[in-house]
């Protein structure tokens, strides 16, 4: 099972087998965000000195580290988080697990993750969140974990004291569970969008469902965004189904003009949440991205969009999504494009 010892221990986390310090900060955020056991206060403390020898946090990051770690030293320690002693109303979760997976998280928000969950749509719109401003995001999770209250911007998401998510079982070794900071993120989210507290006694299974336009759109809203904008176009899905020729034709004719609009709402400071088939992410990031006509025609999948270039034969996209952030470096020819690209969803942070 991972713990945060192994993480620490130099003849147990392998960074001599990489150069960079790039590379050796990733791989200690991903030991650090797989780990299942509860840590200990020093750990966590250690674990955030670590990573500042690969890693030099910007102000908004210390920020949040602060808001998290609290002052720690030879002598004694007060504040954040991760030193508080009141019982968190999550009656299986430890604030020292949560505190280790907001440090990762501060270090680059692409750990906030699904998992298995299909969540798309808050996990975009929290990548959002944390993009934007990553303090606001810390508080929001830490205020949900101490009194069921996070504000994002103006709005408050509480969660209500009879809901069952207040009582979910982290699975022990679970290299698929939702992590318990993700858990509380993306759950009380969507319990906060319900009239009634969420009472069912399957409490991991709350975060199904999709996540409409509309859902989208009301939450970017809700937290602040300005000038918010629906691009999306449900009417193209059926040219999955023409010929690659075909495909191809409505490639260069519908979709890249309408890329270029995204280009410049992200060159203009916007925050752009990408929908599409899941296959365009799997294929930005280099995965396997076989997908059924079924799915190339009625799949959807909100993806956080950093870049898009625009070549006569295609278009690349940097993304955010499953927890990895792509190296904008695979071309998805105008035939595929036309296949799963459905639009976005963009605003003004």
């Amino acid at each position: 099972m991972p713990t945060l010892a192994d993480t620490l221990d130099p003849d147990h986390n392998t960074l001599w087998a990489f150069n960079s310090n790039a590379e050796k900060l990733a791989a200690l955020l991903d030991q650090a965000n797989n780990v299942d056991q509860i840590p200990t206060i020093n750990q966590v403390c250690a674990l955030a000195t670590m990573l500042t020898n690969y890693w030099a946090p910007d102000a908004a990051q210390q920020r949040a580290l602060d808001r998290v770690i609290g002052a720690y030293g030879p002598q004694g320690h007060g504040g954040g988080f991760l030193q508080g002693q009141a019982a968190l109303p999550w009656r299986h979760f430890s604030r020292e697990l949560i505190a280790l997976q907001l440090v990762v998280r501060i270090a680059h928000y692409k750990y906030i993750e699904q998992k298995e969950h299909p969540l798309c749509g808050p996990v975009t719109f929290m990548h959002g969140i944390a993009r934007r401003n990553i303090e606001e995001y810390v508080l929001y999770v830490t205020g949900l974990a101490e009194i069921r209250r996070g504000d994002l911007g103006p709005n408050t998401v509480k969660v209500k004291s009879g809901s069952n998510l207040l009582g979910k079982r982290p699975r022990a070794n679970g290299a698929d569970q939702i992590r318990e900071a993700d858990y509380i993120a993306l759950a009380s989210l969507r319990e906060g969008s319900n009239l009634l507290a969420y009472r069912s006694a399957s409490t991991n299974r709350t975060l199904e469902g999709m996540s409409t336009a509309s859902t989208m759109k009301q939450w970017m809203r809700d937290a602040g965004f300005r000038n918010v904008e629906d691009h999306i176009h449900n009417g193209w899905r059926l040219a999955g189904l023409l010929r690659k020729a075909d495909r191809t034709r409505v490639g260069q004719s519908i979709i890249e003009p309408h890329l270029r609009t995204l280009r410049l709402r992200l060159a203009g400071g916007n925050t752009v949440m990408l929908v599409a088939a899941g296959s365009l992410g799997e294929m930005s990031l280099g995965r396997d991205y076989s997908q059924s006509a079924l799915m190339r025609v009625f799949g959807g999948h909100f993806m956080l969009a950093l870049s898009v270039q625009i070549s006569q034969t295609g278009a690349t996209f940097g993304l955010v999504t499953w927890g990895r952030e792509s190296a904008a470096d695979v071309e998805i020819p105008w035939s595929k494009l036309a296949s799963w690209y459905r639009g976005y969803i963009c605003g003004l942070p």
